[in-house]
C-alpha cells in the first residue's frame, strides 16, 4: 500500500522545551533523565505550583522586536522552533516552489498571555491603549501565519485544535499531504504557552491538571498518580517526500511509516478506561508500517497519569500485544519537563527521532511505585540501551479529552526500500 504513495521523512527538527533550547541541549537533559518542572514565575501567581515553564527564552534572540510586540509567546516558540529545523534541513526557500512547501502547526488555548495583557490595559488604562494585534494574536492560526510571512511559503497549512493529540495529529496531517503529492515541504508539530494562574485554575478544576508544589508528582502508572503537571514549548519537524530530500541531499533523522487515528466520542472528559479506540488506533498503525512487535525500540506512552485514563492505555497495550508486550520497551519521556499539550506529542517526536540516533530508551521519571493492577513492563528510570537486535522503529501515542486516540509510527534513517 505505501508503494503507491510518496515516501516521508523527516529532514529537521527545532525544540523549545522547558530543559532545553535547541536539539542538543534537550537531547542531553532527555538522555540524562534530568527533571526541568520548577516553581511557576509569575507576578500573579501567590501559590508555589510547578510547572514545565521555559524559563530561559530570550525572543529577542529568535524574531524582531516587531513580531515580537505583535504576537503571543506560543508563537515566539514556534517561531524559534521553525528557525532551528529550518537551519538543521538545510531548506533554502529560493531553491523551492513556494507553493510546494506549507506548514501544518497544532495549537489547543492560542495567544493567552497577549490577550490576559490586553485585558488588563483595556481595565487600567482605557480601550484607546488596547493594541489592534489582539485580534490576530490570540488566534490559533496565527502561528502559520506568521511563520508563511517569514519564510514566504504558499503552499498546504492547516492549525489542527484537537486537545493534547493536537502535535501527533498535525505530524500525521503532514504525512498525508505529502505522501498525497500535495506538497514537497511541509513544516509541522505543535506549540503552547498558557502558563497563566488563571487558565492552570480552570484546567484543574475541570480535573485537565494538577496544581501542586511537588516536582516530582507527575508520576504515569504509579500508585500515587493524580494527574498531570502542565508545560509550555514547541516542537517543529521538517517533513519532506523522500524524493525531494534526496535530491538536494539532505540528512534524514527517520521515516513517517505510519499514522491511525480514532474517536470513541466520550464527551468532554479525560481519556477513559476503555482501551478500544486507542487499540484500534495502534492496529492501523502497525498495518500501515508492517511493523512487528520485535521491530519497537520503544514506544511512548500517552501518559495521562489518572488511574482511570492509564487503565485504558494499558488495556490498550495488552490488548494489541498480549504476550509480547512484555518485550516492548515503554516509556512516557515529558514526566522530565511535564505536559505541554498541543506540543507534547510533537516533542515526543523529536525525542524519539534522537533516541533512534542514539540508540537508547529515554527514562521516565517518578514512577517508584509502578502500579502491578496494569501489568505492564517495567517504566525505567535510567536511559536503557536499545535491545541488541537493534530495532528500527518507535510508536507514539496521545489521548485528547472527548476520545481522541491518535498513534505515529517513526522508523530510523537514512534508509531505503
Amino acid at each position: 500500500m505505501r508503494d503507491s504513495k510518496q515516501r516521508v521523512v523527516i529532514t529537521g527538527l527545532g525544540i523549545v522545551a522547558a530543559n532545553g533550547i535547541g536539539k542538543e541541549a534537550f537531547w542531553q537533559t532527555i538522555s540524562r533523565g534530568t527533571p526541568a518542572i520548577t516553581p511557576l514565575r509569575s507576578p500573579h501567581n501567590t501559590s508555589s505550583w510547578v510547572t514545565g515553564a521555559v524559563n530561559d527564552f530570550i525572543a529577542e534572540e529568535h524574531i524582531d522586536r516587531k513580531t515580537m510586540n505583535r504576537s503571543d509567546r506560543m508563537t515566539h516558540f514556534a517561531l524559534a522552533a521553525i528557525q532551528e529545523a529550518m537551519f538543521d534541513a538545510r531548506i533554502d526557500m529560493t531553491q523551492e516552489q513556494p507553493q510546494r512547501v506549507g506548514a501544518v502547526i497544532a495549537n489547543t488555548l492560542g495567544g493567552i498571555n497577549y490577550v490576559i495583557r490586553q485585558l488588563q490595559t483595556l481595565y487600567t488604562r482605557g480601550p484607546r491603549f488596547v493594541s489592534a494585534y489582539t485580534a490576530i494574536a490570540w488566534l490559533n492560526v496565527t502561528n502559520v501565519g506568521q511563520a508563511a510571512i517569514r519564510y514566504g511559503f504558499q503552499g498546504y497549512c492547516k492549525t489542527p485544535v484537537n486537545d493534547t493529540a493536537g502535535g501527533l495529529n498535525a505530524l500525521g496531517m503532514a504525512y498525508q499531504a505529502i505522501q498525497r503529492g500535495v506538497a514537497d515541504v511541509i513544516i509541522t508539530g505543535g506549540c503552547e504557552a498558557f502558563l497563566q494562574p488563571l487558565i492552570l485554575q480552570v484546567m484543574a478544576r475541570q480535573g485537565i491538571c494538577m496544581l501542586t508544589d511537588d516536582p516530582h508528582a507527575y508520576r504515569p502508572f504509579d500508585r500515587r498518580a493524580a494527574g498531570l503537571i502542565l508545560a509550555e514549548g514547541a516542537g517543529i519537524c521538517i517533513l519532506e517526500s523522500y524524493e525531494h530530500a534526496k535530491r538536494r541531499g539532505a540528512t534524514i533523522y527517520g521515516e513517517i511509516t505510519g499514522y491511525g487515528q480514532a474517536h470513541e466520542a466520550n464527551g468532554l472528559s479525560a481519556p477513559s478506561s476503555s482501551g478500544t479506540y486507542y487499540a484500534h488506533a495502534i492496529e492501523m498503525v502497525l498495518a500501515e508500517a508492517q511493523t512487528q512487535p520485535e521491530d519497537i525500540a520503544y514506544f511512548s506512552l500517552d501518559g495521562r497519569a489518572l488511574p482511570s485514563s492509564d487503565q485504558g492505555e494499558a488495556r490498550a497495550m495488552h490488548q494489541v500485544f498480549g504476550a509480547q508486550l512484555c518485550e516492548i520497551p515503554l516509556s512516557v519521556p515529558r514526566t522530565m519537563i511535564g505536559h505541554s499539550y498541543a506540543a507534547a506529542g510533537a516533542i515526543d517526536a523529536i525525542t524519539a527521532l534522537l533516541a533512534l540516533k542514539h540508540g537508547i530508551v529515554p527514562p521516565t521519571l517518578n514512577c517508584e511505585e509502578q502500579d502491578p493492577t496494569y501489568a505492564l513492563p517495567r517504566l525505567s528510570q535510567q536511559a536503557q540501551p536499545f535491545a541488541l537486535h537493534e530495532p528500527d522503529t518507535v510508536l507514539l501515542g496521545g489521548r485528547g479529552i472527548g476520545g481522541t486516540s491518535v498513534v505515529l509510527a517513526l522508523k530510523k534513517g537514512p534508509h531505503d526500500g
